[in-house]
C-alpha cells in the first residue's frame, strides 16, 4: 500500500484576512469593509487572547463568514480545536454548506446522537484538521463529545439563554404523559407550602381560562428548603423513568438548594437564577469563547445568559449604528381594521406570495392559525420542527406557510425563499423564570433588552442580505401597542424605527384592497417603490437610537450576580450574601427598584439557608433582607408574603397590604388583556357591565343579567370574581388574596317600595358557610362578609331575627359606586404602560384607597351598613 503524504494545516497567514486571500477555491469575491474592520479589531493583541469576546454584526452583514474565518485561522495558525455552535440543526447544516461552497473552508456537521458521529469527522476534529459545527445541546449535555475544545464560537449568542440554561433546568409538563404523574405529585407537595390563593389553579382538572394560563408562581426559598429532602426524594423516584429529565436532574440534584421552583398551570420549572457554566468544563476550560450576534445588548444580558463575569464587546463597525440590512415594509392592519378583518387580510396577503413565514408566541396560537389558514387556502402548512431540521422542503413549495411558535430567531429565509413575514403577538418571556420576574416582581427592566432583541430578530427573518426585502405584517394588540408607541420604539435601530414609522402612516385609514395593492407594489419592487425607499431613508436620517434606562447599573451588577450564583452553587452561602450586597450597591434608584427588591430576596434566601445550616448570626440578616425586599416596593404581593417571616410586622397592616396588592396585580392582568392599542375591547366590556347592572326588572332573565354584570365588575376591578347557578347558592362573590371574601345575595328589582322578606335574608345568612365548604382557595380563618344588594329600604318582621352580621348595600348606591369604580379604572388604564410597573402599581393602590375600592375600605364601608339597622315594616 502506497504511503500517504502527511498534510500539515499550519498557515503562515498572520491574520484571518491574509488567510482569506490564500483560499483560492472560494466563491466569495472578497471581504466587505466592515468584515475586514472587525477582523482587524479582533486580531489586536489586547483582544486576541481574551477569554471571552463578543463580535456584533448586523443580520445579513456576513457574520457567519467572520466567524468561520476566525475559526479556520485559529485552527491553522495555532493548531487549535474549534467548535462552532448554532441554535438549530438546520443552521448547523447551513453553516457547513456556506463554509465549504462560499468560503472554501472545510467544516463538519455534528448532529444527531453522539454514538452515530462518523469516526472520520471525530478524528478530524480531535486532530484539529477541521472545524466542528454543532448545536448548543451538542456541547451542553451530560457527556459531550466536545470536552476539550480550544475555541468555542457561539453564533446567534443572543438566542443561547434557553439552550444553555436547559442543561441546568427541569421542565415538567402537565400534558406530557411521561411527566403527568410527577407533575401531580409536585403540585400536591407545593399545595402545602405555596403562599398563593391561586394555587387551586394547579389542582383544577377543568379547562383553563386565560387567567389560569397567565398565572405563574415561585416557591419561596425558605419554604422550599424546609421540604428539600421530600422534594429530592420525589424527583429521584419519578425521574428515574423519565429519560428527557434524567440528565438535567443528575446535574442539579446535589445543588437543589441553589435552584428555584416556578409553577404555572401547564409547567413546573426548576433551575438556578443564572446557569453556573463555570462548573461545565467543556465550556469553561477552552482558551477563548467568541460570542457573535446582531444584537449583543449593553446591560450585561450576554454575561447573564452565559454565566460569565465579563465579556469584552468589540464595537459595531462604522456606519452600522445608522444603516441596516435589507428593506422591510411594515403593515399594521389593526390601524384600520378590527382584529377579525385584520386576520382575514393577512390570509389574503398569504395568497399573494408563494411562501410565508408566520411567527407566534405559543403553541395554542400556532394550532389555531394553522387551522384558519389551511381552511382558507390550499397552502401546505409547515411547523418549527420541520423547518429547523431542513428548510429545503419548504422553499421548494410554491404554496407554503411555515408557522413557528416561541421561536423568533434561528430561522433564515432570505431572498426569494420568503417575501412575506407575519408576526402575531409578542414574545415577552420564554420561560417561567422570566415570566415571574416580569409579571410578579416586576423586574421588567432586566428583560427590556431581551424584548427588543427578540423584536429585531423576528422582523429580520426574511432580510438576510443587503439587497433582501420582505413585507412584515404585524398582528395582535400587544405587539401593535409596542411598535406604535414612539417612547418604546425609540430604543430600536434608526433603520427599523424609520421602517415602522413609514408603515404606521401607510396603514392608517385605508381599506383591505389598498393594503393588498401596497403589498403588490412592494413585492414587485418596481420603480413605483423608489419614492417610498427615499421616504424611509429621509425618516431614518432624523432618528437616533436611545439607550434603555438602567443599562449602566445592570452592567455594573452582572459580575457580582455571576459570582453570587457560583458561590451559592458551591454551598458558600456567606460569600453568596456578600455578592448580593455588592449587586445591591449597584442597583440604586427607582428605575431598577423591582430588580433591587428581587436581589434583597435572594440575599435573604442565601442568609436563611446559612442560618439553617448552623450560622446562627445569619437568621437576623435574612429577616432584615426580607423586610427590605417588601419595603422596597409597593404592589408586589409575593414579597409581602415573605415578610410573614418577620415577626415584628404588624399583622393587620400586612393583611391589608397583601389583599390590596393582589387586587392591583390582578387589575394589571385584566388591563393587559385589553391592551392599549385598541380601546374597543375594554369599552365593550364596560358597556356590557353597566348595561347588565341596569337590568333590574323582577324577571329571572334580568336577575341573571344583573348577577353577570356584578361578577364581571369584580373581575375588572381585580378581584377573583365568581358566581354559581344553584338555587340556594350565593350570587357573585369577590375574593382578595386567600383570606378575604365578599359574598353577595343580589335582590335586583325595580320595586323599591316593598320590604325585604325572610327568604332572601335566610339565603344570605347561609352564604359564608357555602363559601367555606366550596372555595378551596380561601383559608378556613378567612374574613367573609355577607352582603345583600337590594333596592328595599326596610325589612319585614320575619326577616329581623336572621339579619345577624349581614351587610346592606342599596341597589341604587351600588350602581352609583360601580360607575365611580369603572371611572377610576378608566383613569388608571390611560396611564397603564402595558406591562408590570411599580410606579403605576403605587398610583393604582392609592387610587383604590382614595375611592374606597380596596378590600379594607370595602370591608369598613359594608360593616358600617348593617341590614339589621333598616326599619321594620310589615
Amino acid at each position: 500500500m502506497a504511503l500517504k503524504k502527511v498534510s500539515h494545516s499550519h498557515t503562515s497567514a498572520e491574520t484571518p484576512e491574509a488567510l482569506f486571500r490564500d483560499i483560492k477555491n472560494k466563491k466569495s469575491q472578497g471581504l466587505i469593509s466592515h468584515q475586514a474592520d472587525i477582523l482587524r479589531k479582533y486580531c489586536q493583541p489586547e483582544t486576541l487572547n481574551l477569554p471571552d469576546v463578543a463580535l456584533q454584526l448586523p443580520t445579513g452583514s456576513g457574520k457567519t463568514g467572520v466567524g468561520l474565518l476566525i475559526a479556520e485561522w485559529r485552527r491553522c495558525r495555532f493548531n487549535e480545536k474549534v467548535v462552532y455552535l448554532c441554535p438549530t440543526v438546520q443552521l448547523v447544516n447551513q453553516v457547513v454548506e456556506q463554509s465549504s461552497t462560499i468560503f472554501g473552508i472545510k467544516a463538519n456537521a455534528f448532529t444527531g446522537r453522539q454514538a452515530e458521529y462518523s469516526p472520520t469527522i471525530k478524528a478530524e476534529y480531535t486532530n484539529a484538521e477541521t472545524i466542528a459545527v454543532t448545536t448548543y445541546s451538542g456541547l451542553f449535555n451530560a457527556n459531550p463529545f466536545f470536552n476539550n475544545a480550544d475555541i468555542i464560537i457561539l453564533d446567534d449568542a443572543h438566542a443561547a439563554e434557553n439552550y444553555i440554561a436547559k442543561y441546568w433546568s427541569l421542565s415538567i409538563e402537565r400534558n406530557n404523559p411521561k411527566h403527568s404523574t410527577l407533575f401531580k405529585v409536585l403540585v400536591a407537595v407545593m399545595g402545602k407550602i405555596v403562599l398563593d390563593p391561586n394555587y387551586s389553579r394547579l389542582m383544577s382538572n377543568s379547562s383553563p381560562d386565560l387567567g389560569d394560563l397567565q398565572w405563574v408562581q415561585k416557591i419561596p426559598t425558605p419554604s422550599m428548603y424546609e421540604r428539600l429532602e421530600e422534594i429530592t426524594t420525589i424527583l429521584d423516584t419519578h425521574i428515574n423513568d423519565i429519560k428527557d429529565l434524567k440528565y438535567s436532574w443528575s446535574v442539579i440534584k446535589n445543588h437543589l438548594f441553589s435552584c428555584h421552583i416556578y409553577s404555572s398551570y401547564n409547567f413546573i420549572l426548576i433551575r438556578p437564577i443564572l446557569p453556573p457554566t463555570r462548573t461545565h468544563q467543556p465550556f469553561s476550560t477552552p482558551k477563548q469563547r467568541i460570542y457573535m450576534s446582531a444584537t449583543l445588548g449593553e446591560g450585561g444580558e450576554l454575561e447573564r445568559l452565559a454565566g460569565t463575569e465579563k465579556i469584552v464587546r468589540l464595537p459595531v463597525p462604522d456606519g452600522w449604528d445608522q444603516q441596516g440590512i435589507g428593506r422591510r415594509f411594515f403593515f399594521f392592519p389593526e390601524r384600520s381594521l378590527n382584529e377579525e378583518a385584520a386576520l382575514k387580510l393577512a390570509i389574503d396577503m398569504i395568497k399573494e406570495t408563494p411562501r410565508t413565514l408566520v411567527l407566534v408566541p405559543d403553541d395554542p396560537t400556532e394550532n389555531k392559525l394553522a387551522t384558519q389558514i389551511s381552511t382558507a387556502t390550499s397552502y401546505k402548512i409547515f411547523n418549527a420542527r420541520e423547518i429547523e431540521k431542513s428548510k429545503q422542503t419548504f422553499i421548494s413549495e410554491s404554496k407554503a406557510v411555515a408557522i413557528v411558535a416561541n421561536r423568533y430567531d434561528g430561522i433564515d429565509l432570505g431572498g426569494d425563499e420568503c417575501r412575506l413575514l407575519i408576526v402575531k403577538g409578542m414574545q415577552k418571556a420564554t420561560n417561567l423564570q422570566e415570566k415571574f420576574l416580569v409579571t410578579r416582581m416586576p423586574a421588567n427592566i432586566l428583560f427590556n433588552d431581551r424584548v427588543l432583541t427578540r423584536i429585531v430578530q423576528a422582523v429580520g427573518r426574511c432580510t438576510r442580505a443587503d439587497n433582501d426585502y420582505s413585507a412584515v405584517v404585524v398582528l395582535g394588540e400587544e405587539l401593535n401597542s409596542f411598535l406604535v408607541d414612539k417612547n418604546k420604539r425609540k430604543f430600536l435601530h434608526p433603520e427599523i424605527q424609520a421602517e415602522i414609522e413609514y408603515g404606521i402612516e401607510q396603514s392608517k385609514d385605508i381599506k383591505s384592497s389598498e393594503f393588498i395593492e401596497n403589498l403588490q407594489i412592494f413585492i414587485t419592487h418596481k420603480e413605483e417603490w423608489n419614492g417610498a425607499e427615499k421616504d424611509i431613508i429621509d425618516l431614518r436620517e432624523k432618528l437616533e437610537q436611545s439607550q434603555l434606562p438602567g443599562i449602566e447599573k445592570l452592567q455594573a451588577s452582572v459580575a457580582h450576580e455571576v459570582r453570587y450564583q457560583n458561590a451559592l452553587w458551591s454551598g458558600n452561602f456567606e460569600q453568596a450574601v456578600q455578592e448580593c450586597s455588592s449587586v445591591l450597591s449597584s442597583l440604586s434608584g427607582d428605575d431598577v427598584k423591582g430588580y433591587r427588591a428581587f436581589w434583597y430576596y435572594l440575599a435573604g434566601s442565601a442568609a436563611w439557608i446559612a442560618a439553617k445550616r448552623g450560622v446562627a448570626s445569619m437568621e437576623g440578616v435574612a429577616r432584615n433582607f426580607f423586610k427590605r425586599a417588601a419595603s422596597t416596593t409597593e404592589g408586589v404581593s409575593w414579597l409581602y408574603q415573605l415578610s410573614r417571616l418577620n415577626l415584628e410586622e404588624n399583622q393587620e397592616n400586612q393583611a391589608d397590604k397583601l389583599r390590596l396588592t393582589s387586587v392591583i396585580e390582578a387589575l394589571e392582568s385584566q388591563l393587559s388583556l385589553y391592551g392599549n392599542f385598541n380601546e374597543k375591547k375594554f369599552e365593550a366590556e364596560v358597556k356590557a357591565i353597566l348595561e347588565n347592572l341596569q337590568r333590574v326588572k323582577d324577571t329571572q332573565e334580568d336577575s341573571k343579567a344583573f348577577e353577570n354584570g356584578h361578577e364581571r365588575l369584580g373581575r375588572l376591578l381585580g378581584y377573583e370574581a365568581r358566581n354559581s347557578n344553584g338555587d340556594a347558592d350565593p350570587d357573585p362573590w369577590w375574593i382578595a388574596y386567600d383570606d378575604f371574601c365578599i359574598v353577595f345575595e343580589d335582590h335586583s328589582t325595580d320595586n323599591h317600595g316593598n320590604s325585604l322578606g325572610a327568604n332572601k335574608v335566610k339565603q344570605a345568612t347561609l352564604h359564608p358557610n357555602w363559601i367555606k365548604q366550596n372555595i378551596s382557595s380561601l383559608r378556613q380563618d378567612s374574613e367573609i362578609i355577607p352582603v345583600v344588594v337590594t333596592p328595599c329600604k326596610s325589612i319585614t318582621n320575619g326577616a329581623k331575627p336572621h339579619t345577624q352580621d349581614l351587610c346592606y348595600w342599596n341597589q341604587q348606591d351600588f350602581q352609583t359606586w360601580a360607575e365611580k369604580a369603572i371611572t377610576v379604572v378608566h383613569e388608571l388604564k390611560r396611564s397603564f404602560p402595558g406591562e408590570a410597573n411599580l410606579e403605576w402599581r403605587k398610583r393604582a393602590m392609592q387610587a383604590y384607597q382614595d375611592n374606597g375600592l380596596d378590600p379594607a375600605s370595602l370591608a369598613k364601608n359594608l360593616r358600617d351598613h348593617k341590614l339589621a339597622n333598616l326599619p321594620i315594616i310589615g
